[in-house]
């Protein structure tokens, strides 16, 4: 695929999984953009165009995920931005507005198809 979508933002911690996503995306067509923490995160938010969307895990070394969450959903540029939880924890806290909270390990296909129709204009959210 010659134009890329995106860009997705990924907010990942562990360096395997984050390139993973990475050039997951990057294989279907998206520009990807991986980060390992919330603050590399939020720089990265602060200085440009929203994403098409945010692959957030929850388990961040700086600030935890849901924290992350409610920042950019009290920013009036960010809050329309939608959001996909991946998570290993068992039991993730419920994230009101998501487009889903997924557990590691999912079928790249399915994370994949997800993430289409998260970046697609009609499915992105006006507001919350």
């Amino acid at each position: 695929m010659n134009v890329a979508r995106g860009p997705v933002l990924v907010v990942e911690d562990d360096e395997v999984m984050r390139g993973a996503l990475k050039s997951m995306l990057e294989s279907g067509g998206y520009a990807a953009i991986a980060v390992r923490s919330a603050n590399e995160a939020l720089d990265y938010l602060a200085a440009g165009t929203p994403p098409c969307l945010i692959v957030l895990d929850l388990s961040l070394p700086d600030i935890q995920g849901d924290r992350f969450y409610a920042t950019i959903r009290a920013d009036p540029v960010l809050a329309a931005t939608p959001v996909l939880v991946l998570t290993g924890q068992a039991e993730p806290p419920r994230l009101p507005g998501v487009v889903a909270t997924l557990s590691k390990g999912m079928a790249p296909e399915d994370l994949l198809g997800m993430i289409e129709a998260a970046c697609r204009p009609a499915a992105r959210r006006t507001s919350l």
